[in-house]
C-alpha cells in the first residue's frame, strides 16, 4: 500500500476515533472552555460588545458559531470542533513531515503517534491549543517550502531560477495565511511567526550571502501576508481597549509571575466581584480585572525575580520533553501523567532537540544542506516565548505544536548519525529507527485509549449532578464558591451549566462578605469557611444527593442585612 493510501486510512481511523472519545467525554468541562462556549454565544446572538476579547483568540468561538445557530448545545458544539482541531492537527504534522521529506515509513509512524495523540488531547482540554499546533505545522511547512531554492543542477539552495513568480507569491500567501490564522486561534502565534520566519530565512541563507536580499524579499510577503489576515481582529482590539492591542494574554501571564508573597492569581477566580452586566462569569473577559503590573527592570529584586521566573520555567520546559519518570504520585491521574510528561518513553525527544543544535551550530555554514535541524528552531522559539511568564507544569498543552518538529528531530538525527559510517551504527540503523518509534508509540496509544475509556472529571461529573437538582428545585443564583476538586471548579461550573452568574470565589472571606457581594448560592468544599456558613443563622445548607460529602451547597435563608 502505498504511503498516500496509508495516510488516507489513518486519517479515517482517526475521525472515528475522534468521534468516539467525543462521545465518551462530552461532559467534560475546564474553565476556559466556559469563556470559550459563552463567547460563541455572544457572536451567535450578534452580542458584539460582549464577544471582543483580547484575552481569547476568536478563532474557536467563531468555528462553534454555526453549530450554535442550528440549535446544538455550547458544549456539543465545542467537543465538535476539538475533533476538527485533532484532524488540522493531523493535517499539519503530515505537511511538516513532507516538507522535511521524511521517507515514508518514517511519515506514517509519525503521523500513527499523531493520531493517537490528537485523539487524547481532545478531549482532555477544551482549547485552541490543538487547534493552533496544525496551523502552526500548516505554516511552518509552508514557510520551509518558501526559503528553498532549486536549480536545473539539482541543488536545491543554489538559485532562483527554477521557482516561477506566481508560484512563489502563492507560496507566500500560503505561508502568511497560515500564520495569521494561528494568530485568529491563539495570540502567542504572532511572535512566534516573527521569530520562526526569521530564524528560517536565516538558515536558508547560511553561507550564500547572494541569497539574503531574496530572502528578505520573501519574508516581507509572508509578514505582508500575514499582516492581511491578521490586521482586521488587531484593529478591533485596538478600537475596543483605545490602544494598539493585539493581544491582553500576555500582560496578565506575566502579572501572575509578578514577586512577592501575596496571591498573584487570577482576580476573577479568587475575588468575589460583579461581573459585566450580561456575561456568567468575568472569567470570560479577566482583562477588564484589576492585575498587578510589574517590570523586571523597576528594581534589582524585579530583575532577579524574572531571571528566577526564566529559570524555573526553562526547567518545566525541560521537563515536558524527557522520558519516562519511575519515581511519581501514580495514584493520582495526574501522577501518572507525570510519569510521562513529554512524547516518548527515552527521552528521545531531549536528545533529538540538544542534537540538532549540536549538529547546526557544527554546520553552520552549511545549514540550508542539513535542513533536518531547522526543526530545532520551532521547538526553541515555543518554548522560549512562554519563559518570561507564568504557567504551570500540567500546562503542557502549550507544547503540542512541538511533537512534529520533535518527530522530525529525531528521524533527522538518526539518518544523520547512520550517515556518519561509525562502526557501532552497522547493522544496528533498522533496530535504531524501531526503538524511537516504539518509544513515541507507548505512550501514545497508552493516552489514546485513556481518551476512548473516558478521562475522570470529579469535578464536571459533580457540577453536572448538581446542576440538575438545583435545577429541579429552581433554586436561582447568583451563585459564588468554587468546591475546587480533580478537574476545576465545580462552582463555576454549576453556574455555566444553569446559565447563572458566578460572582468569584474568595477562600477566606466570611458569610457575610458573600451575602454583601450579592451571592444566593454558595457552593463550597467542607473547610472551617462550610463550616462558618453552617452557623450562620442567615444561611440555610441545602440536603442534597449530589456531591455529598465533597460539596455543601448554601442558599440564603434571610434578606441581605443592613
Amino acid at each position: 500500500m502505498s504511503g498516500r493510501w496509508q495516510l488516507r486510512w489513518l486519517c479515517a481511523v482517526q475521525t472515528v476515533l475522534l468521534a468516539v472519545a467525543a462521545w465518551r467525554n462530552q461532559h467534560q468541562l475546564n474553565p476556559d472552555a466556559i469563556a470559550y462556549c459563552r463567547i460563541a454565544g455572544y457572536y451567535a446572538g450578534g452580542q458584539w460588545d460582549l464577544a471582543v476579547s483580547g484575552y481569547w483568540g476568536p478563532l474557536l468561538s467563531w468555528l462553534m458559531v454555526p453549530l450554535l445557530k442550528a440549535g446544538c448545545p455550547p458544549l456539543a458544539a465545542a467537543r465538535a470542533m476539538m475533533a476538527v482541531s485533532g484532524v488540522v492537527f493531523l493535517f499539519g504534522a503530515v505537511a511538516v513531515f513532507r516538507a522535511f521529506r521524511l521517507p515514508r515509513r518514517a511519515m506514517v509512524t509519525g503521523a500513527t503517534i499523531a493520531v493517537g495523540w490528537s485523539v487524547f488531547w481532545s478531549v482532555r482540554n477544551i482549547s485552541p491549543d490543538l487547534l493552533l499546533a496544525g496551523l502552526v505545522g500548516l505554516a511552518v511547512s509552508a514557510t520551509v517550502r518558501l526559503f528553498l531554492f532549486r536549480s536545473r543542477r539539482g541543488d536545491e539552495a543554489d538559485s532562483e531560477r527554477g521557482i516561477k513568480r506566481n508560484r512563489l507569491l502563492t507560496s507566500a500567501a500560503t505561508a502568511g495565511w497560515w500564520w495569521g490564522v494561528a494568530y485568529l486561534a491563539k495570540a502567542v502565534a504572532l511572535p512566534l511567526a516573527v521569530l520562526v520566519t526569521v530564524g528560517l530565512a536565516g538558515f536558508a541563507a547560511s553561507g550564500r550571502a547572494d541569497l539574503r536580499r531574496v530572502l528578505a524579499l520573501r519574508l516581507g510577503m509572508v509578514w505582508l501576508c500575514l499582516a492581511l489576515v491578521a490586521g482586521p481582529w488587531i484593529g478591533v482590539l485596538s478600537s475596543h481597549y483605545g490602544k494598539f492591542t493585539f493581544s491582553t494574554t500576555g500582560p496578565i501571564a506575566h502579572a501572575l509571575a509578578g514577586p512577592g508573597e501575596a496571591s498573584r492569581y487570577h482576580p476573577a477566580m479568587v475575588t468575589l466581584h460583579q461581573p459585566d452586566e450580561g456575561r456568567v462569569t468575568q472569567w470570560e473577559e479577566p482583562s477588564r480585572m484589576a492585575y498587578r503590573f510589574w517590570s523586571p527592570f523597576g528594581s534589582e529584586e524585579n530583575f532577579r525575580h524574572q531571571l528566577g521566573v526564566v529559570w524555573s520555567n526553562a526547567g518545566t520546559v525541560t521537563s515536558w520533553l524527557q522520558g519516562v519518570r519511575w519515581i511519581s504520585g501514580a495514584e493520582t491521574v495526574r501522577g501518572v501523567a507525570g510519569m510521562v510528561p513529554g512524547f516518548d518513553l527515552l527521552g528521545l525527544s531531549l536528545v533529538a532537540v540538544a542534537g540538532g543544535l549540536a549538529v547546526g551550530c557544527f554546520e553552520n555554514r552549511h545549514l540550508r544542506r542539513v535542513r533536518w535541524c531547522w526543526a530545532a528552531w520551532p521547538v526553541i522559539g515555543l518554548g522560549g516565548l512562554y519563559l518570561p511568564f507564568w504557567f504551570q507544569a500540567e500546562d503542557q498543552r502549550y507544547f503540542y505544536a512541538a511533537f512534529p518538529f520533535v518527530w522530525v528531530l529525531v528521524l533527522g538525527g538518526w539518518r544523520w548519525t547512520c550517515a556518519q559510517g561509525w562502526t557501532w551504527t552497522r547493522g544496528i540503523r533498522l533496530r535504531l529507527f524501531r526503538l524511537a518509534g516504539v518509544a513515541f508509540l507507548i505512550p501514545a496509544g497508552m493516552w489514546l485509549c485513556a481518551g476512548i475509556w473516558s478521562l475522570p472529571n470529579a469535578a464536571s461529573r459533580t457540577a453536572r449532578e448538581l446542576a440538575a437538582e438545583l435545577g429541579s428545585l429552581q433554586v436561582s443564583g447568583p451563585f459564588a464558591g468554587s468546591a475546587a476538586m480533580p478537574g476545576g471548579r465545580t462552582g463555576l461550573y454549576t453556574a455555566f451549566l444553569l446559565g447563572e452568574r458566578w460572582l468569584g470565589d474568595d477562600a477566606l472571606a466570611q458569610p457575610a462578605a458573600f451575602e454583601a457581594a450579592g451571592v444566593r448560592v454558595a457552593i463550597l468544599r467542607p473547610s472551617p469557611q462550610a463550616d462558618a456558613f453552617a452557623a450562620d443563622s442567615g444561611w440555610r445548607k441545602l440536603e442534597l444527593r449530589a456531591g455529598q460529602g465533597s460539596v455543601a451547597v448554601f442558599t440564603r435563608a434571610s434578606p441581605m442585612r443592613k
